[in-house]
């Protein structure tokens, strides 16, 4: 491409604006069909929230990746385009609160959980389940999950963690993320929003190389058929005459670079409120963005956990995982290591604080998760304030206004979790290489 000061101009069937899963899918799509394709990303690492960063062996997926799916088209697909280099795995989370594991809470809170709260608890829990018979309510989520196991359960297993996670009131919450088949068992069992709260069907993730190996594989694809990704390209702006939009201004190796988008079509997959903003559309959807400090440890494996929750607001971080429950690769021998999370808005007192890996470990230390003697040490924190959509009571009229302005442009289309403010799991944003 060559720069604007020399009134150049490049032209391409179909340009997309960031290359995360979604992007690369939608690009693969649309390559092998004959169409010229070029991503831009303004990073210069690939992936969105699919990357792993590599320390020396190290290996880091930003936040807890497995890959499932109950298409079978796109399950294949992802065994195909990792070749031998997956294996089977079960998502297996755990909560820690009162010192101490409990099961995971969705769809089943185990009789062990109960009998695990403090006595007084416990008692006030077993009274409220008893005389519990309401219909579920669907006006928030905090009201869904009382109206399923009372007060107390919702308080003990959801509701402080979600106003830890989501940073707001679980009251000004949707109920669209809350679970609506919560019941009490032997069993402990999973399930999650991105599987719509049903058992998960064949889990997978790779051997060698992280999640991120789905993401380079996807990539080689794109470029074998002649796609362009280009990185380290930043969309400083967008022009549009009435109904399309007729120019993007990249700023790109410090120079600016105009691309025309007459008669082509702009897919974005940037968050849709950065979109918005360039397009003048009012919009306050907002997104909750995700730390993760990347820690290494002396020793073997720890856990058999896929995941660990942290209620307590008292504790600065909400989740962690080990990287050796995924992949023996991802870890040199003699060491383990951890992915700490820290929910946080953008530029707020957590993602300014330059001392919070070192307030983690002092929590993880004081919690007993791990020892002094394994020597732990930051290996990297790394900060996406785009990580998740915020659904909040009213964010389906919110989406709405958006769209009935974004449709106007006849060129534009958007996808993707965060393009599209949706919460979707790895398949949903990989459907377009399928179908």
């Amino acid at each position: 491409m060559k720069s604007s000061q020399k009134g150049n101009r490049t032209t391409f069937s179909i340009i997309i604006l960031g290359a995360g899963v979604s992007g690369l899918s939608y690009a693969y799509a649309n390559v092998q069909k004959g169409t010229s394709v070029t991503i831009l990303e303004k990073s210069d690492r690939i992936g969105g929230l699919m990357r792993t960063f590599n320390f020396n062996g190290f290996l880091f997926d930003f936040g807890p990746h497995i890959f499932r799916s109950k298409d079978e088209k796109i399950l294949n697909f992802i065994k195909d385009l990792l070749h031998d280099n997956y294996r089977y795995i079960s998502s297996n989370p755990a909560i820690f609160k009162y010192g101490k594991f409990f099961d995971n809470v969705i769809p089943t809170i185990t009789y062990r959980n109960i009998e695990n709260l403090p006595e007084q608890v416990k008692d006030k829990a077993k009274i409220e389940l008893e005389t519990s018979n309401k219909e579920i309510s669907l006006n928030n989520f905090k009201d869904c999950i009382v109206s399923q196991i009372g007060e107390t359960l919702y308080w003990e297993f959801f509701g402080e963690y979600s106003k830890k996670w989501w940073g707001i009131d679980p009251e000004n919450l949707s109920s669209d993320i809350s679970p609506k088949n919560l019941t009490v068992g032997k069993d402990k069992s999973y399930a999650h929003i991105t599987t719509n709260f049903e058992k998960p069907s064949e889990e997978i993730y790779p051997i060698k190389g992280g999640i991120f190996e789905i993401v380079r594989r996807l990539k080689e694809k794109v470029e074998a058929f002649g796609g362009s990704i280009l990185t380290n390209s930043n969309i400083k702006k967008l022009e549009y005459d009435g109904d399309e939009i007729n120019k993007i201004i990249v700023e790109r190796d410090k120079d600016e670079i105009e691309i025309e988008t007459n008669g082509k079509l702009v897919v974005s997959t940037i968050p849709l409120t950065n979109l918005c903003k360039m397009l003048k559309i009012e919009s306050d959807l907002i997104y909750r963005g995700d730390i993760c400090i990347f820690l290494k440890l002396d020793g073997n494996k720890m856990f058999n956990y896929s995941w660990v929750y942290f209620h307590d607001h008292d504790i600065v971080f909400s989740r962690i995982h080990e990287p050796l429950y995924y992949s023996e690769y991802n870890s040199p021998k003699g060491y383990t290591s951890l992915c700490v999370e820290v929910t946080s808005f953008e530029n707020d007192i957590n993602w300014k604080d330059k001392y919070l890996g070192e307030k983690v470990i002092g929590q993880l230390i004081d919690l007993n998760i791990i020892k002094k003697n394994q020597e732990p040490e930051i290996l990297a924190v790394e900060k996406y304030a785009h990580a998740y959509p915020i659904y909040t009571i009213d964010y389906k009229k919110k989406i709405e206004e958006v769209f009935s302005k974004l449709k106007l442009f006849k060129n534009l289309k958007v996808i993707g979790r965060t393009g599209s403010f949706s919460y979707l799991n790895m398949w949903e944003c990989l459907k377009w290489a399928v179908y």
